[in-house]
């Protein structure tokens, strides 16, 4: 129970100790060499979880509103993960916001299902549809532009070691980025261990996700069983981390720039001298050819795509490479350039039957394989791997078919009824992505839709189909 009278006192009054004014001078100093006063007066939208740094950026931006006159509000999205301490933190959020007066709305998002799936690891899908859901309320507002989230130095100290074991280029070893869009992050220069010291001396309340001190997580090993070990080798690891991240990020920077002017000052109809290219340094190269695939479309290309377009660029003269986003990279005459693949991207009617062992779209510019084994692979020169699902054989009801989507399409996965069109809306697939997406269908309806679920059913029997889509 929230005793209301003692949380605005206390809340009042949190920032009078000196290990307060350490921390809201390390606020103020973020938020002004980030320039992100300009962001907040366009009204506020706080991701409250509950924890001890949300709770307190809940109480700063409580007091900065009051100066700087902007809207506030608070949102918690319930992942359904926990059971009923998921409820618990959510009626928690809840009730501390309503009894410092501020505007409140939580969101439920069965996140296991969802990750279940699409195929995807919890925590990645937790992050992706908490941002997903920020945004929603945004695009519905007229009085909140600016979403807010309570990284600390602690978490971007725990990125940039998670992105060190995954070899991450100067983007990733940049950490969490104070400002980016319309997302800032006010406390990304304080320290976990100062926060929660902060509202523990203070006797203000915070949740603590149990599932924080299981090691079985990624971020909880490093949390737990790296991060500790960093302080015999400085007091303050965060504080040194986040210098080499500056420091990185201003490197990153400049090669960016550097990127963008080759790009530009050599960029003639929309190609470039071959040579040219194939001379840059590594660290300009890849820049430059991920900038040439966003030119054509909005997918950008992943790091195994670049560097096969770099492998080529150095082996072979003349060539064509497909990356995402339904675009080719070409090199030809001596020229270098990205340009849409010749694949019709008008939807067809017509439902092809595909039958077990491999099957030919050339509607789509794709192969179909349905086998009863994950390995068996069809790829040759002409085809490449690109996207696999299996599917209990007792939820297929007659003959598979392949089509495009059609008005009105629906299916029901991950627990709940799904519109294609508001799927490939929150995707940002463009009009090609959706006119070509494979949609498997057999009696019943939609069986499968390629790059989301497989229909949820309950089947009886364990064996299972495997369904590969292969791309040109």
């Amino acid at each position: 129970m929230i005793n209301k009278d003692f949380l605005v006192s206390a809340s009042e009054a949190l920032f009078d100790s000196a290990l307060g004014k350490k921390i809201e001078i390390s606020i103020r100093e973020t938020i002004d060499k980030n320039s992100m006063n300009e962001h907040l007066k366009k009204g506020v939208l706080l991701g409250l979880s509950g924890g001890a740094d949300s709770i307190l950026l809940l109480i700063f931006l409580r007091k900065l509103a009051k100066e700087m006159d902007f809207n506030l509000s608070a949102v918690h999205i319930n992942h359904m993960i926990r059971g009923e301490d998921a409820n618990f933190d959510e009626k928690f959020s809840s009730d501390f916001a309503s009894a410092l007066g501020i505007d409140f709305q939580s969101v439920s998002v069965d996140v296991p299902a969802l990750a279940k799936a699409e195929k995807r690891g919890i925590e990645e899908m937790a992050r992706n549809v908490r941002y997903r859901e920020f945004q929603k309320i945004i695009e519905r507002s007229d009085k909140l532009k600016t979403i807010v989230t309570a990284h600390n130095s602690t978490d971007n100290l725990e990125t940039f070691v998670f992105n060190l074991m995954r070899g991450s280029g100067l983007n990733g070893l940049s950490g969490i980025c104070a400002l980016r869009d319309n997302i800032v992050r006010p406390l990304i220069n304080v320290s976990k261990e100062d926060i929660v010291k902060l509202l523990t001396d203070a006797k203000i309340p915070f949740v603590t996700d149990k599932t924080n001190f299981s090691t079985d997580y990624t971020r909880n090993y490093i949390r737990h069983e790296i991060l500790p070990k960093l302080k015999h080798l400085a007091s303050s690891p965060e504080q040194m981390a986040s210098k080499a991240m500056s420091n990185l990020r201003s490197d990153c920077e400049y090669i960016d720039k550097e990127a963008e002017k080759f790009f530009f000052e050599n960029l003639k109809n929309n190609k470039i001298e071959t040579d040219k290219l194939r001379n840059l340094h590594p660290a300009l190269i890849q820049r430059v050819i991920k900038k040439m695939a966003k030119s054509a479309t909005v997918a950008a290309p992943e790091k195994v795509h670049i560097e096969k377009i770099i492998e080529l660029l150095h082996s072979k003269r003349g060539f064509e490479y497909d990356i995402p986003g339904a675009v080719t990279f070409f090199d030809k005459n001596n020229f270098a350039y990205v340009a849409k693949r010749e694949i019709s991207n008008a939807r067809f009617d017509v439902e092809i039957p595909i039958k077990d062992g491999f099957n030919e779209v050339e509607e789509l510019g794709i192969g179909i394989a349905v086998t009863d084994s994950k390995n068996e692979d069809f790829s040759s020169n002409v085809y490449k791997f690109s996207i696999q699902a299996n599917i209990s054989s007792a939820i297929i009801f007659g003959r598979l078919r392949v089509r495009t989507r059609r008005d009105g399409d629906s299916y029901f996965y991950g627990s709940m009824t799904r519109r294609l069109k508001k799927l490939f809306n929150d995707r940002k697939m463009s009009e090609e992505e959706r006119n070509t997406t494979p949609v498997i269908v057999d009696d019943k309806g939609i069986v499968w839709v390629a790059g989301f679920g497989v229909r949820d059913d309950s089947p009886k029997e364990k064996k299972q189909k495997w369904i590969t889509i292969y791309k040109k």
